[in-house]
């Protein structure tokens, strides 16, 4: 009996695998290779091709919503698309299903996924990964799937491949039939165009060789996903750009979806929806989940621009929590530079309610530059309805923690009754430690009666002089608009960066962060940014109008300006130092005005006195 040795072999080996070019086969004869069986090969490839949802359900076995047949519809048979979706509309899932099925009905294709980092792009490949492991239909396609730092790829057995890149120069030299664009709007827009939009290639197949097809070839495709975002972005444009050429009749399309979607279909609860509402801001869950875009009225005097540019903080500064008041180092401390002045910014409120004012505390860093200060806003919180002692109490523990050089108060309403209690000495029971009397710092901006009546005020004998009182009046308050708004044009402002940014950068730098599950600590980790883009609603909201040659600012609706108060007091006040520190480095003293003002608090950390009750 003859013996078919290796070949036996790898019959049996193959006979059961998912790889169906290695798996043994009945071969059939050209003679016996009917006509009309070619015929369906072909209707069944072109009817799937024009309907590749149903080669989805149907090959692949992938159960789709019917929003999700309608989206993967219309982004197969578009030559570029734009989906603005809410968050959990499971983008990426899709996009890597919709990868899968272009590649298998298309061979040859090289499908390439983008995003502002090959990391975040690299998401798609494993929803892919997922499915492959879960669905052995598409199993079978796949050859195989890296991994690497270097190289993302997946490969079909027809030769097609679903690449990963970042929108950076180390995506250059790519080549794509079909390129997908996730979370575009945090690209950068000149580098995607230079660098991204050159991969378009037609499809290289064998029939464009003959004369008589040359005029099929397909149009390369692009697809572009993103949630929405403020107006002033490049999405913005680029999805108003896209709406008109549909209106113009050419083959595109766009498709929106809000967050009733993830809860109709049970991806999210109505009760993690309500949750998240309460943890993000207004504005960010009008855009991540409302999915409605974000930009200032005509009559706004700061412009959304004006924040998006100096948006680049990516550290925030956090203040010592409960369970940390023992701990040497909290997660947000940052070090001190040189000649480095640091400031507590507050506007207060004492009532409680929807309709009134929050009280804001604000942390700035003032780095001393050939222009003046760079102003970084590392900290922001807010509170309603707090007394006038706990309040005191507050600002010191941050002035304390921060390792502050000022207090900049907002004197008006509440104001007068804050810092009495800051000019007393205070007993933290929560951290069983004292803190010294402050008082007024004397500086030549202030009217003498105000000083005056502050000094006053203050019973303590050896109160620290570090609080700069603002009463603002007509002139002043258009002052601080026109000086704030000149600082931010100038970009001598900088702030932190918004919560989705954040979340990516925490977990990638803070471990804590990254391993501990309790949502109330992510809560916390992430709250500044979240009040910075706060502030950049409420500041964008403000509409001006002048009266009796100034500035007036006004709100509008039930927006509120206790922020912007609070950053734009603190940006004044900066404003007013800076002055000195360049006309010291005028007459080559640069370090004289800073190393007074360290003398006059008493001491180079903070000029604050901490004592462990005994």
């Amino acid at each position: 009996m003859a013996s078919y040795g290796k070949y036996e072999n790898n019959f049996r080996k193959h006979s059961g695998g998912a790889d169906q070019f290695l798996a043994p086969k009945s071969m059939i004869k050209q003679k016996d290779y009917s006509e009309e069986r070619r015929k369906k090969i072909i209707d069944w490839t072109t009817f799937y091709r024009r309907n590749i949802h149903r080669f989805i359900q149907h090959y692949f076995k992938v159960e789709l919503y019917w929003y999700q047949i309608i989206w993967i519809y219309y982004m197969s048979i578009c030559e570029k698309f734009i989906t603005i979706s809410s968050r959990t509309t499971a983008k990426s899932w899709l996009i890597g299903l919709l990868a899968l099925a272009r590649g298998v009905l298309y061979p040859n294709s090289e499908i390439v996924v983008v995003a502002a980092t090959q990391k975040q792009a690299k998401i798609i490949l494993d929803k892919i990964d997922g499915l492959k492991n879960e669905y052995p239909n598409i199993a079978r396609e796949i050859s195989k799937i890296v991994l690497s730092q270097n190289d993302c790829k997946c490969t079909l057995h027809n030769g097609s491949t679903v690449k990963i890149v970042g929108c950076n120069d180390g995506g250059r030299g790519s080549r794509s039939t079909f390129t997908i664009g996730e979370e575009f709007r945090i690209m950068d827009k000149e580098k995607y165009d230079a660098i991204v939009v050159p991969f378009s290639y037609v499809r290289q197949t064998p029939y464009l060789k003959k004369t008589e097809y040359k005029h099929l070839a397909e149009e390369p495709r692009e697809i572009l996903i993103s949630s929405a975002y403020y107006k002033s972005e490049w999405w913005y444009e680029e999805t108003l750009s896209l709406i008109k050429m549909i209106l113009d009749g050419d083959n595109v399309g766009f498709i929106a979806f809000d967050y009733l979607i993830p809860i109709v279909h049970n991806l999210k609860t109505l009760k993690q929806m309500t949750m998240e509402r309460k943890k993000m801001g207004e504005i960010m869950f009008m855009q991540e989940y409302e999915n409605i875009p974000f930009g200032e009225s005509s009559d706004a005097y700061f412009k959304l621009l004006m924040f998006s540019k100096n948006r680049r903080l990516k550290k925030a500064f956090y203040p010592l929590r409960q369970d940390e008041i023992n701990k040497k180092d909290t997660i947000g401390k940052i070090k001190r530079i040189k000649d480095e002045i640091r400031i507590i910014s507050s506007d207060i409120s004492t009532r409680k309610g929807k309709k009134n004012d929050n009280s804001i505390n604000t942390c700035i860093r003032l780095l001393p530059t050939t222009k003046g200060y760079q102003r970084e806003y590392v900290y922001m919180e807010s509170y309603q309805g707090e007394h006038t002692g706990y309040q005191a109490i507050r600002i010191k523990q941050l002035y304390h923690d921060f390792e502050a050089d000022y207090i900049v108060l907002d004197l008006a309403n509440a104001g007068i009754s804050i810092f009495e209690q800051l000019a007393i000495i205070t007993k933290d029971d929560e951290r069983g430690i004292e803190y010294d009397a402050f008082t007024v710092h004397e500086h030549k901006s202030l009217d003498k009666a105000l000083i005056d009546e502050l000094k006053n005020k203050t019973l303590s004998t050896k109160a620290i002089p570090v609080i700069y009182p603002v009463l603002a009046y007509g002139k002043m308050n258009s002052d601080i608009a026109v000086n704030f708004r000149d600082n931010l044009q100038r970009s001598m402002c900088s702030f932190l960066i918004n919560e989705n940014e954040a979340e990516n950068y925490l977990m990638q730098k803070n471990k804590e962060f990254l391993e501990n599950d309790d949502i109330n600590f992510k809560t916390w980790c992430i709250h500044p940014y979240v009040q910075f883009s706060e502030l950049v609603t409420e500041t964008v909201s403000l509409e001006f109008s002048i009266v009796g040659g100034n500035i007036k600012l006004e709100t509008t609706g039930t927006k509120k300006k206790d922020r912007y108060t609070s950053c734009s007091y603190g940006s004044y006040f900066a404003d007013l130092l800076e002055t000195e520190l360049l006309k010291d480095k005028d007459d080559n003293g640069l370090n004289n005005f800073v190393k007074y003002a360290k003398r006059i608090n008493g001491s180079s950390r903070c000029g604050i006195v901490s004592k462990i009750f005994r």
